[in-house]
């Protein structure tokens, strides 16, 4: 009988534009290993990063898609809402409105490919339950949308925010890992800058989202880092931000810098 080689997995955690450049840095180092993926699971900006690169796309190319893709293309600010926000008794449950995020994946993704390779982690609302979706560009738009920032996503009748506030590490379960060849879990970089945070609804949310990914993230590596088939990827504090690109898209080069050396030395200690 024919044996079926076992799948690789990457499991990309969220974290807004600053995980999109750092993923797809690490993606970058991955594809010059050598190492071709089979599945993905996503949360959030590793939703959208997992689906790009699963279409076909590889960091290098992602890199000069992010290039040419400014963030107030992706999501822009309503200015409607932003009236609601200060108007006593007006319920507001978002900032911007995300149309052009999801032209971005409709143009970028492969469909296809995406349904046959991608999960990603969402969360329904208003019940606030974590659920595992199958990739598409409507799944992966629910998977980022930040509650309270960007709008609830309708898929097949039913309303999902982002899967990051629930399971933004969207692991398989660890008794599993014997099925697959090898798991990459790529975590998003804390943000060096010491920039202070307005105290605002948006300044809010992105703080409980920064200590919620950094909480995380430590707790993955506690459990899974000494696991013979997992290479976490965690790269060390750029600055950086949620909801912009970094100066010059640094953080590209900094994570693809930081996977290639780490990938290289697992590979000369193997």
């Amino acid at each position: 009988m024919q044996t079926l080689n076992k799948p690789v997995l990457v499991i990309i955690q969220g974290g807004g534009c600053r995980q999109i450049e750092a993923a797809c840095g690490m993606l970058k180092a991955l594809d010059e290993q050598k190492v071709v993926i089979d599945q993905y699971r996503g949360a959030s900006a590793g939703a959208i990063v997992a689906a790009l690169h699963a279409s076909g796309i590889p960091g290098g190319c992602m890199e000069g898609i992010i290039r040419m893709t400014p963030t107030d293309y992706l999501f822009s600010r309503s200015a409607w809402n932003t009236i609601k926000l200060f108007t006593p008794f007006v319920k507001c449950n978002h900032i911007y409105e995300t149309d052009g995020l999801y032209a971005f994946l409709v143009l970028h993704m492969n469909a296809i490919m995406c349904l046959s390779k991608v999960m990603v982690s969402a969360t329904r609302y208003p019940e606030y339950e974590s659920v595992i979706l199958p990739g598409t560009a409507e799944t992966v738009l629910a998977s980022a949308a930040i509650p309270e920032v960007f709008p609830p996503i309708e898929v097949d009748g039913q309303l999902y925010v982002d899967g990051g506030v629930l399971n933004n590490v969207p692991t398989i379960h660890i008794t599993n890992i014997s099925e697959y060849e090898h798991i990459y879990i790529l975590l998003c970089p804390e943000d060096s800058s010491e920039k202070s945070i307005p105290w605002t609804k948006i300044g809010r949310c992105i703080q409980a989202v920064d200590e919620t990914m950094d909480r995380e993230a430590e707790e993955i590596k506690d459990t899974w880092q000494s696991l013979d088939n997992v290479t976490i990827l965690h790269p060390p504090p750029f600055p950086s931000s949620l909801l912009d690109w970094s100066e010059d898209f640094g953080l590209i080069a900094h994570a693809y810098q930081y996977a290639k050396e780490e990938l290289t030395n697992n590979i000369g200690a193997l």
